[in-house]
C-alpha cells in the first residue's frame, strides 16, 4: 500500500498549472478523488504501472518546483507574520497573500 503525502495537495494547488494535462489528471484522481491506481489506469487507458510512475514523477516535480520557488513556504511565513502583527499590518499581509494566490 502506497502512503500519500497530503502536503503535496498544497503544492499541486500552487504549481498544478505548470504540469502536463496527464500529470494533472492522474494526480487529481489519486489525491482529490481517491481513485486507486487501477481505476486511474482504466480512466486514462494506460497500465497501472504507468500511472504509478506518472504519479511518482509528478510528486517529485512538485517538490522540485517548491524547492526552487518556495511559494508555499513564503506564504506560510507571511501568514505567520500576519497573525502576530498589528491589525493594519495584518491587512497588508492578507493583501500580499491574496496577490500571491492569483
Amino acid at each position: 500500500m502506497v502512503t500519500k503525502d497530503f502536503s503535496l495537495i498544497t503544492l499541486f494547488d500552487r504549481y498544478g498549472a505548470l504540469l502536463t494535462e496527464k500529470q494533472q489528471t492522474a494526480f487529481s484522481l489519486s489525491y482529490n478523488e481517491d481513485f486507486s491506481l487501477s481505476e486511474i489506469a482504466e480512466h486514462t487507458g494506460t497500465s497501472r504501472q504507468a500511472v504509478r510512475s506518472l504519479i511518482q514523477k509528478t510528486e517529485a516535480e512538485l517538490r522540485k518546483m517548491e524547492a526552487a520557488l518556495k511559494l508555499v513556504e513564503k506564504e506560510e511565513i507571511i501568514r505567520s507574520l500576519a497573525e502576530s502583527a498589528p491589525e493594519a499590518a495584518q491587512e497588508t499581509a492578507n493583501a500580499i497573500l491574496a496577490i500571491l494566490k492569483e
